[in-house]
């Protein structure tokens, strides 16, 4: 039992915007187009970048027909989009599904309701913090270049749910990273248990210490001999 359980929790788990959820009923989605959306969700945060006909047909409960139909008119009314890109290890090119088109949507959406408390009970803060944590997986393959792996997914996934660190902490480790030249996960991670055990949680205090940081690794560097 205990084996099966472990099993299944390293299945991993999908992260779906609360705010689509709660509003894809008055943007005129459909429960099967919506749930075609969250495949596709899952199947990006697998590694798996343009899953097929045959992969979708496979976890959904509607024929080939019906799928082909409600993958046609999300690509129509531009809830997704179709994008190519080219694999820089390989050199070939690839095609992935885009789902910027839909967050971008649904932040219209929600500018067509604003208020300062939505009738669902989403502050305007509330609303941007799940508007940044839709975008969270998009900037880091932005700032790497490429499609996230499975792995790389699965470790931003728990920073924000297990370990509970604030995505714009997150993002400043990026950028972090990304200034000393060091663009990969585990050294992301690194920046994030270093601050963590520094008690820092705000951006400010963040950035303060890598300044501080790196003006000791100067002057480090410069009294060496040579």
């Amino acid at each position: 039992m205990d084996s099966h359980i472990l099993q299944l929790l390293q299945e991993g788990a999908t992260s779906v915007s609360n705010l689509l959820l709660k509003m894809y009923k008055r943007m005129s989605l459909a429960d099967e187009e919506m749930m075609l959306l969250i495949h596709l969700l899952s199947f990006q945060q697998e590694g798996n970048r343009f899953p097929t006909l045959a992969e979708l047909e496979e976890r959904m409960s509607i024929g080939n027909a019906r799928l082909i139909q409600a993958l046609q008119k999300l690509l129509k009314e531009e809830w997704i989009a179709i994008d190519e890109y080219r694999d820089e290890q390989t050199g070939m090119r690839h095609e992935q599904y885009n789902l910027t088109p839909l967050y971008r949507k649904l932040y219209n959406a929600w500018r067509e309701q604003q208020g300062t408390v939505l009738s669902g009970g989403y502050s305007e803060v509330a609303v941007s913090q799940e508007m940044e944590s839709v975008g969270l997986y998009t900037r880091f393959e932005q700032a790497f270049g490429r499609p996230l792996s499975p792995i790389e997914v699965e470790n931003i996934h728990m920073w924000t749910q297990q370990d509970g660190y604030q995505e714009d902490l997150i993002l400043t480790a990026l950028r972090e990273a990304a200034t000393v030249g060091k663009l990969h996960i585990r050294y992301i991670d690194r920046i994030l248990l270093e601050w963590q055990k520094q008690q820092i949680t705000s951006v400010e205090q963040a950035r303060h210490y890598s300044l501080q940081f790196r003006r000791q690794q100067t002057t480090k560097d410069h009294r060496q001999p040579l």
